[in-house]
Order: structure tokens, then sequence, then C-alpha cells
């Protein structure tokens, strides 16, 4: 099970995930991590080299946008998706994105997010003339897709989690430092809290909407800290057997370490990484989640929801009160056309994994209502 260790061509392939950060921060970023694997340092030097390319924008951007993004009004109520990784977020938040009311991390924020206003329409133009698919699922980036809300920060700032997938060795101390330690009580906050903030307004000036549809893992695991900046959020909770996601999320990893990482890490430490992290958010969840008003939270079945996902998407809107369904239906119909052959990748049985995950992660199966030991059909 996991990801083969890198090869001497992956370790000077283009490390797009960390590509353009400034200089600045991207030393801070080897600082915090403690430096990096010598094997890389191609890839290292290739970064510092893009870094510089992007100072010039990212001063004119501040320069021509930086009143105006710092006057963008942010609604208190965001639709925010939670739910661990490889359990349907994504295909959710592609779906939810099609509703004009809300603005959303865009493409552009997350290949060069200090200068993303100026170059907004040049990205979506590209992205036109390329077939971008995320390496790890095979799914297209277009125009316009929605992204991670927390992407943009891998570039912006080292107090970001997302920086495990560079670092995945070290991925006990982006987890814990940034998620299951992370409160506004932390050191780091502050400037965490402005960074997330202004990546978030910079979607809400190239959509001009104030309402946010976000969508990062992490924040199931610190509830505490979105609700400090958005006690009226309203969340959809799409929930999955570790059985699926856990084999999934290894795949994830490792194909995000060959392509992207400053680190080496063996197939152990990827199956390490998904069950510390899936145990660390499930128990953050569990943990904060009756701080969520009932009437703010819909919890829906990763199985049930792509069986039907007009009834679900109907329920959705219905349960938290997001407008008027019937606009949306034509859209919604459109788009599931065109992904209606999109064939999601399958893991091998791997029955060792599957006694580790009841083992260790047996109060996750029963907290999200599953049997234990029983998984449903569908692919990972």
């Amino acid at each position: 099970m996991g990801t083969p260790a890198p090869s001497e061509a992956d370790a000077v392939t283009f490390p797009a995930y960390l590509a353009f950060s400034d200089p600045i921060t991207l030393c801070r970023i080897l600082v915090a991590n403690g430096g990096f694997d010598a094997r890389y340092t191609v890839r290292v030097v290739i970064l510092f080299l893009v870094s510089v390319i992007v100072l010039p924008l990212n001063w004119l951007e501040r320069a021509v946008y930086g009143k105006r993004i710092a006057a963008q009004r942010l609604s208190d109520s965001p639709l925010i998706i939670i739910g661990h990784d490889r359990s349907g977020t994504t295909h959710l938040l592609n779906l939810l994105s099609l509703d004009p009311q809300f603005a959303y991390t865009r493409p552009s924020q997350m290949v060069l997010p200090g200068c993303c206003i100026l170059l907004d329409k040049a990205i979506d133009a590209l992205l036109r003339r390329l077939d971008y698919r995320r390496p790890f699922d095979d799914m297209e980036v277009g125009p316009g897709s929605p992204q991670d809300d927390e992407v943009p920060l891998v570039k912006l700032t080292p107090h970001c989690e997302y920086h495990k997938y560079s670092f995945p060795r070290s991925y006990k101390h982006w987890l814990d430092t940034y998620v299951f330690q992370f409160t506004p009580a932390s050191p780091a906050y502050e400037e965490w809290k402005r960074t997330y903030l202004g990546t978030l307004r910079k979607a809400a000036v190239l959509m001009q909407r104030d309402r946010s549809l976000l969508k990062s893992p992490a924040t199931m695991a610190n509830l505490n800290v979105v609700l400090e900046l958005f006690p009226n959020a309203k969340f959809i909770h799409i929930k999955r057997h570790p059985h699926k996601v856990i084999p999934s999320q290894i795949h994830l990893h490792g194909t995000m370490a060959r392509k992207y990482g400053l680190e080496s890490v063996t197939d152990e430490q990827l199956v390490d990484f998904a069950l510390y992290q899936y145990r660390g958010y499930m128990e953050g969840f569990l943990r904060d989640r009756p701080r969520i008003p009932p009437e703010n939270l819909i919890e829906i079945r990763y199985e049930e929801f792509v069986a039907d996902r007009m009834h679900w998407l109907r329920t959705i809107y219905d349960t938290l009160a997001l407008g008027a369904f019937a606009p949306r239906v034509g859209p919604l119909e459109a788009y599931l056309g065109t992904i209606e052959h999109y064939e999601p990748h399958r893991f091998a049985d791997d029955p060792t994994l599957k006694r580790r995950i009841d083992a260790e992660l047996g109060f996750a199966v029963a907290a999200l209502g599953y049997e234990q030991g029983a998984a449903s059909a569908q692919p990972c």
C-alpha cells in the first residue's frame, strides 16, 4: 500500500506546489520545517529562481488593489463543506460552486495568490488551452474551478497545515501546530487569520460576491477557529467509511510527495500519516461539533449522496435555508452530464490495512454510523 519512493528523475521535476512563493516566505517555510532533504536541492533552487519572478507583480497588486481588498466585506454566514480528504468534498464543492451567491477560491489564487487579481483572466485562458488534471485523482482543473480555501496560504505563509505535502515526513509537526493544537490563542493565529481572510477577500473581489463557499478538510478538526471567525457559518459534513477513505488518502499523500515533496517518505510513513490525520480530524470534529447550532449543520453519507445527488442537494438547500433550489436544477444537471463518464480510482483490497483501520479508528466508524468492518461498494 502507498506510493514508491521518488526516483532521481522525480527529484528534479518542477515543484509546482510551492512555486511562486516569494523568497522571504519560502525561507520561512524551509526554516519552520528545519530544512529539506539534500536530494531535493534542485527543486529548492528552482523554487527560489521562480520566486523572484512574482515579486514585482505582488507589489503591483498591493498598490492597485490593496485598499479595495482591505475594504471588501465578507458575509458572516459562509457555507463550509467539511469531511475527510477523499470523502466527496471536492465533488460537493464543484456542485455548490454553480450557485452565483457564492464566492470561492479560484485557480489563480492557487497558482499565484500574491497577484491573482491581476492575472486571473490569464490563468483562466491558460487553463482553457491545457488539459490539466489533478495528479492524484485525474480530476480536471478548468477555468474557474473552485479550490480548497487554504491552498493559497501554502505560498503566502509558513503557518499552514498544507505544508505537510511538501514535507510529508514531518506531517505531525504541521498537523499538530496548525490543526490539532491550533487555537485563537496560538502565537501564529493573528498572522494566519490576516492571511486567510485576505485570500477570502480576494476571492470576493474577483467574483463580486461576499458569501464564501469554503472547503478544507482540516476545518473539521478546528471548528473552534472557524466559529471564532464566522459564528453564523453553515456546515455540510459529508462522511464516508474509513475503509474507503484511508487507501485513497495514502495514494493522495504519496502522489503529492513524489511530485512536489522536499522530503523523502516511505510507504509505512504514508500509512501512519493517513491514520494519524484521520484520527485527529475525527477527534477534533466530535469534540467541537456541539458548538454548531443544529440548524446550521447537515450530515450526509457519501454513498447515499452519489446515489441521488439532486435529492441531497435539494435537502441541503432546504435544511440550511440557502435559498430557492429550483433555479439551480438546470446548471446542476448540465454539470453532472459533463462528468458522467468520470471513473474514480479503485484500490486493491488490503486486509492488513483494514484490520489496522478497525483497530485504530473503530471509534470513528461507530461515530459515523457505520457497522464495524463494513464498507460500501463505492470505489475509492
